[in-house]
């Protein structure tokens, strides 16, 4: 190639070169801005995400480990004396530390346990309202002691002469019962609430419930008893 045309190559390529920066940035160049800045926006939420979950896990943990679990083995220790009166009955001692150990220890599996206390005490004294302030917030984990507070709640409401609740309640304690003895035992007490109130239909078809599916259950013995009380109101006999 002669030095001319290498001359006039290099004439081309200044004039291509100026011609693409007089005419501003390439299509192509504005694509890639584009991109990055839609990857810059990206990269900024994932950090304020990252961010938040980060310090929502060490929140958690510390409330865990420098809190939850030392209030909870105090609180295990603080209960002690109160759960020996309540195994031995002694129920007037119960409702005098049960209530303020529910309130400073909530939140704690041994507050809920003196809820339950205080509340199941309450009702062996024939204090019906306190028994029903302190059962209906109980939330064991463990499901046979949370439906058995269900239960009591039931008591409380029947004994207080709310028929509608306590039914409602022996209907849940029945129905989420992990014993066969416990479904008999809080069925049967539905049953005789709907006698109560005159809903021998609905007596009858638990009576025949139990009948059926749990014959040989303690409690079941005497039911066809109740079977043909059920049939006479309801004039089937």
């Amino acid at each position: 190639m002669s030095d001319n045309e290498i001359i006039e190559n290099e004439e081309q390529e200044d004039y291509i070169e100026q011609e693409e920066t007089e005419s501003g940035p390439s299509s192509f160049n504005l694509f890639v801005d584009g991109i990055k800045k839609w990857l810059n926006s990206q990269n900024k939420a994932l950090v304020y995400g990252l961010t938040f979950v980060i310090v929502a896990v060490i929140a958690y943990l510390s409330y865990q480990y420098f809190y939850k679990m030392p209030l909870e083995k105090e609180a295990l220790g603080a209960i002690y004396i109160t759960q020996e009166n309540f195994d031995n009955d002694s129920f007037a001692l119960v409702v005098k530390d049960a209530p303020k150990l529910a309130e400073k220890y909530s939140g704690t599996k041994s507050g809920e346990l003196a809820s339950y206390m205080a509340g199941a005490s309450y009702l062996n004294l024939g204090n019906y309202t306190k028994a029903i302030e302190y059962l209906k917030d109980v939330d064991f984990d463990d499901q046979i002691m949370k439906y058995q507070a269900t239960g009591l709640l039931g008591d409380a409401y029947i004994e207080n002469k709310n028929l509608d609740e306590g039914l409602k309640n022996y209907l849940k304690a029945a129905k989420n019962a992990k014993t066969d003895f416990s479904e008999v035992w809080w069925y049967k007490k539905a049953a005789r609430v709907y006698e109560k109130k005159g809903d021998w239909k609905n007596a009858l078809d638990v009576y025949e419930k139990l009948k059926k599916d749990h014959k040989d259950v303690e409690g079941t013995q005497d039911i066809d008893k109740y079977i043909t009380r059920a049939k006479a109101k309801l004039g089937e006999y």
